[in-house]
């Protein structure tokens, strides 16, 4: 009994170790990525050639998305360390939120096809930004993962008091064994191989969606999957 105490006391220290130096990696990644985005508005206000515009617009996607990795690590160890899912909520049109994001990305896949169907306007009480988190997440994730042939398809609607996100793309069909870790932090990459980053994206979103008193479920079905966020209006 001594010997197991000590070894749960060991593995208990050393994934609280894990967990604190995530939170210091991701605040120290911080600086650097902030030295690289000053340089590259730098270079936006230069005379550049169609490279160098094409060089500037592909540093610009990977700080994005180097920021966002930092920005779930971030959460990652605010949530394994005690500090949850902070939220600021307002009241705001939802649909603003959606289409906010939805031009982004646009921006940053200019060869992809995005088609929004935006069936409501409703004010949502919660927190935007991090809502604007998941919608990005989940739209960046179809086209990542998506047949680049193939449109992607976004859907907003409400359900009496509920408010219902959608991302449909089709591809590639996510195996049951990877469905069921989906939602697991560091899970994806052990359980579907062609899913890249730390697998912290999906988790992240799911822990906001509860926060906000709502759910993130996937269904893979054909050639198809498709990511539904639930909440209510509030």
């Amino acid at each position: 009994l001594a010997r197991s105490n000590s070894a749960l006391l060991t593995e208990q220290e050393a994934s609280a170790l894990r967990e604190q130096f995530i939170a210091v990696l991701g605040h120290d990644l911080r600086n650097p990525l902030a030295g690289i985005k000053s340089g590259v508005r730098l270079l936006e206000g230069e005379a550049l050639s169609s490279r160098g515009r094409n060089v500037v617009e592909l540093l610009n996607a990977t700080v994005a998305r180097m920021g966002g990795l930092i920005d779930n690590v971030m959460d990652f160890a605010r949530g394994r360390l005690g500090g949850g899912i902070t939220l600021d909520p307002s009241r705001k049109a939802i649909d603003g939120t959606v289409m906010q994001v939805t031009n982004e990305l646009r921006a940053t896949y200019p060869d992809r096809a995005i088609v929004t169907e935006i069936k409501t306007t409703a004010a949502v009480y919660g927190d935007h930004s991090r809502l604007g988190q998941i919608f990005s997440n989940l739209l960046g994730n179809a086209l990542m993962h998506g047949d680049p042939e193939a449109p992607i398809r976004v859907t907003l609607e409400a359900e009496g008091d509920t408010v219902i996100f959608e991302t449909t793309n089709s591809g590639e069909p996510i195996s049951p064994e990877a469905m069921k870790k989906l939602f697991s932090p560091f899970e994806r990459g052990k359980a579907r191989s062609s899913l890249q980053g730390l697998g912290l994206g999906l988790y992240i979103c799911q822990q906001i969606a509860q926060a906000h008193r709502g759910d993130l479920t996937a269904r893979s079905e054909g050639r198809e999957t498709t990511f539904t966020f639930r909440m209510p209006i509030g």
